[in-house]
């Protein structure tokens, strides 16, 4: 199938791109590595009257240190995460997570910005991102604003990125040497989307964890990690932290999993996850 048709717009600058979006606004979408735009455009489940290209656009790539957090440029091929020094030592969980993303022809052109403001319930890098505690820097015509990840993804599809705006870089805090990191999915075969999806960190600033595909957004699991922190040497405490956490959950359901299975499959992922890095 063929997309309908739209008009091909290929700024050279951040500014210029930012002036196109303020000019067409909702009538554009942003062409970053197209891996989910165009199938959704050939399907004819978008039709956007213009498309706003940002691979000519400089400075929107790169990954590099700064005062303790590690910034990713939102035209990052996601494929870099795998092999990038800095991702290595200071992202372990991120550069874990980024091989489970799509394959390595989708990941070549994918970018991270991209996966981010599709917001995919079942994509790896928005519910890492979400564990991590991760910054977004935002862009507009207007002006530059920064929201966290924990508030970006507002459900299925739906992100806090209006349509005047650009997604220009990702800031996470950087891991210290040492820092312990577990990812677990659960798909129907390496590569596609996740039915469920689960991330733990262990590091200097204590353990985060989170789990994708189980709801329309993200989920930051808080309530399992404070209820961790005052069990102390009970043995049964995890298994009551991870009920505790998916309680308050409302699970989807499709055709590859009811609510109830995925509730099933989120509790065996997390707490696999969190044992590993709480483990000696």
């Amino acid at each position: 199938m063929k997309p309908p048709p739209f008009t091909y717009l290929r700024p050279q600058t951040i500014d210029e791109a930012l002036a196109l979006l303020a000019e067409h606004g909702a009538d554009a979408k942003i062409l970053a590595g197209g891996q989910s735009l165009v199938p959704v455009m050939n399907f004819r489940l978008a039709a956007p009257d213009c498309l706003v290209d940002l691979n000519r656009v400089a400075g929107l790539a790169g990954i590099r240190l700064d005062e303790g957090r590690v910034v990713i440029g939102a035209m990052t091929r996601q494929a870099v995460l795998l092999g990038d020094a800095t991702i290595a030592a200071h992202a372990p969980l991120l550069r874990e997570a980024a091989s489970h993303v799509g394959h390595v022809q989708t990941r070549s052109r994918g970018t991270v910005g991209g996966s981010l403001a599709h917001g995919d319930p079942a994509a790896e890098l928005p519910m890492v991102m979400a564990a991590l505690g991760a910054t977004f820097v935002i862009r507009s015509a207007a002006g530059e604003r920064r929201a966290s990840a924990r508030d970006f993804f507002r459900g299925a599809l739906d992100t806090a990125l209006e349509p005047d705006e650009i997604l220009t870089e990702i800031a996470l805090p950087a891991a210290a040497p040492g820092t312990r990191t577990a990812f677990r999915e659960f798909a129907r075969r390496h590569g596609d989307f996740a039915i469920v999806a689960a991330a733990a960190q262990l590091g200097e600033h204590g353990l985060t964890a989170g789990l994708g595909g189980l709801e329309e957004a993200p989920r930051h699991c808080g309530v399992l990690v404070r209820k961790l922190a005052g069990a102390g040497d009970d043995p049964d405490a995890l298994d009551r932290a991870v009920e505790r956490e998916l309680s308050g959950s409302e699970p989807l359901g499709d055709l590859h999993a009811g609510p109830e299975y995925r509730r099933s499959l989120a509790a065996v992922a997390l707490r696999d996850c969190v044992a590993r890095v709480l483990g000696p």
